[in-house]
C-alpha cells in the first residue's frame, strides 16, 4: 500500500495552550486508520487540521500536496449527522454534487447508487426527522461518499447511537468501506470499536498530545470480538492509554 497522507512535526496551539506537540505519522492508501486518546487530547482538532479547517505548524501532505485549507479531496462526517432538515434523503445526498455544478439527472443517478450501497433504498423521499439515528448516519455517509473524496474523515460518527445500533453500524461501516475501498481516518473513544474496524490505530497521549504508538491490527475480517487475540489488542491499547 502506498502512502496517501503524511503528517510531520505537527504542532497546534490555541493561544498559549499547546494541544498537539510534534505529531508524526502516515496513512496508507485504502486503509482504515483510527485515532484514539484520552478525552480532550486533541483528536478532533487533528482531524480538523487534516480537513483543512484549522491552522497549524508543521507539514501535512496529501499525496505530496500541502494541506492549507478545505478541499473536495477530503470530506468529514460528524457525530451529529449535520443533515439539512428541509431536504429529503436523496436531496441531502445530492447536495455536494449540486455544489460542484453537476447536472440534476446525473447527480440523482449517482446519489441513488450510493443510497443503495449504504442500505437505504426505498427511503429516498423521507426527511431526517422520519429516520432513526443509524439511518441518519447512513445518509451522512452517502452524502460524503457520493463526492468521491480521497480521504473520508469521521469524527466519532457512531457515538450518539444506542449500544445495539452502534454494533450494527460498525458492521455496516465495514461492509461499505470494503465495497468503496476509501481511505478512512476515524476518531473514536471506543477501544473495542477501533480494534473491530481498523487496520492501524494511532494512540495519542494526554494533552499536549504526542504519539504514544501506532498499533497494527492483524486480525482477519470479519473480526470476532470475543476471541483471545481481539482481547489482547484491546488490553494493549488500554495499557497505552493509562
Amino acid at each position: 500500500m502506498s502512502e496517501i497522507l503524511s503528517v510531520k512535526r505537527l504542532k497546534k496551539k490555541f493561544g498559549d495552550l499547546l494541544v498537539l506537540d510534534d505529531i508524526n505519522f502516515s496513512v496508507r492508501e485504502g486503509e482504515f486508520f483510527s485515532i484514539i486518546g484520552p478525552s480532550g487530547c486533541g483528536k478532533t482538532t487533528l482531524l480538523r487540521i487534516i480537513a483543512g479547517l484549522e491552522s497549524f505548524e508543521g507539514e501535512v501532505l496529501l499525496k505530496g500536496r500541502e494541506i492549507r485549507g478545505p478541499g473536495a479531496d477530503r470530506v468529514m462526517v460528524f457525530q451529529d449527522y449535520a443533515l439539512f432538515p428541509w431536504r429529503n434523503v436523496i436531496r441531502n445526498v445530492t447536495f455536494g454534487l449540486e455544489v460542484k455544478g453537476m447536472r440534476k439527472d446525473d447527480s440523482l443517478k449517482i446519489a441513488r447508487e450510493m443510497i443503495k450501497i449504504v442500505g437505504l433504498s426505498g427511503f429516498e423521499e423521507k426527511y431526517p426527522h422520519e429516520l432513526s439515528g443509524g439511518m441518519k448516519q447512513r445518509v451522512a455517509l452517502a452524502r460524503a461518499l457520493v463526492c468521491d473524496p480521497e480521504l473520508l474523515l469521521m469524527d466519532e460518527p457512531l457515538s450518539a447511537l444506542d449500544a445495539q445500533t452502534r454494533l450494527e453500524m460498525q458492521e455496516e461501516l465495514m461492509r461499505i468501506w470494503q465495497k468503496t475501498k476509501k481511505t478512512v481516518i476515524y476518531v473514536t473513544h471506543s477501544i473495542e470499536e477501533a480494534v473491530y474496524l481498523s487496520d492501524r490505530i494511532l494512540v495519542l497521549s494526554k494533552r499536549p498530545a504526542k504519539v504514544k504508538d501506532v498499533v497494527e491490527v492483524f486480525l482477519e475480517r470479519p473480526r470476532n470480538r470475543f476471541s483471545a487475540e481481539f482481547a489482547e489488542i484491546c488490553l494493549k491499547l488500554h495499557s497505552l492509554l493509562k
